[in-house]
């Protein structure tokens, strides 16, 4: 009896440095990911600059437009033929792999954008809210939303501007936004 209890504990702490050194190189690989992270988000918004690899900050990564209001910033994505546009939650689902995400128009001098391209607009349950969970306030509906059109796209350069109700499994442009890098943001990153 006493040798089996032996040999169980021998193995009990067999396991044990097993899972002790798996949890040590768990943590060194997600030390080595956050700073992998950190270091592309260094490098999108503060490329280096010249022969002195000295870095230089943008509020808004290569590509990506700053807003009036300087507040956000966004990337248009203008698809050059049908194989490239996507669906509402396709568009979205674009925007999050860009840590972004579909834009959200607080106001009329937001909505820069070009004809009919997603927006983060959405009707859930009857309600119409805006892919960061505000309730819309304030609307720019062409024509008023009508059943199985629960998405919006914006529309410019063609009249009447303004938004239009659309089916959400249509296939369109769209245009991610984000926050633009302050110094808050990129000590919080850092």
């Amino acid at each position: 009896n006493n040798s089996i209890l032996t040999s169980e504990s021998q193995q009990l702490q067999m396991e044990k440095s097993a899972l002790e050194r798996q949890v040590e190189k768990l943590r060194r690989e997600r030390t080595e990911l956050s700073l992998t992270r950190t270091q592309r988000i260094l490098d999108a918004y503060c490329p280096k600059t010249g022969d002195k690899e000295e870095r230089r900050c943008n509020p808004c990564q290569r590509g990506w437009l700053l807003s009036p209001s300087k507040s956000s910033c966004y990337l248009v994505i203008t698809a050059k033929n049908y194989r490239e546009l996507k669906t509402w939650e396709e568009a979205g689902e674009d925007c999050r792999q860009r840590n972004a995400d579909l834009v959200v128009i607080e106001n009329k001098q937001d909505d820069s954008s070009l004809y009919s391209y997603w927006i983060g607009l959405r009707r859930t349950s009857g309600v119409w809210k805006w892919v960061d969970g505000s309730d819309l306030t304030e609307s720019y509906w062409i024509y008023q939303p009508y059943d199985n059109a629960d998405c919006a796209v914006s529309v410019k350069r063609r009249s009447p501007e303004g938004w239009r109700p659309e089916d959400c499994a249509v296939k369109y442009r769209w245009i991610c936004e984000m926050k633009a890098l302050s110094v808050q943001t990129l000590l919080s990153v850092l």
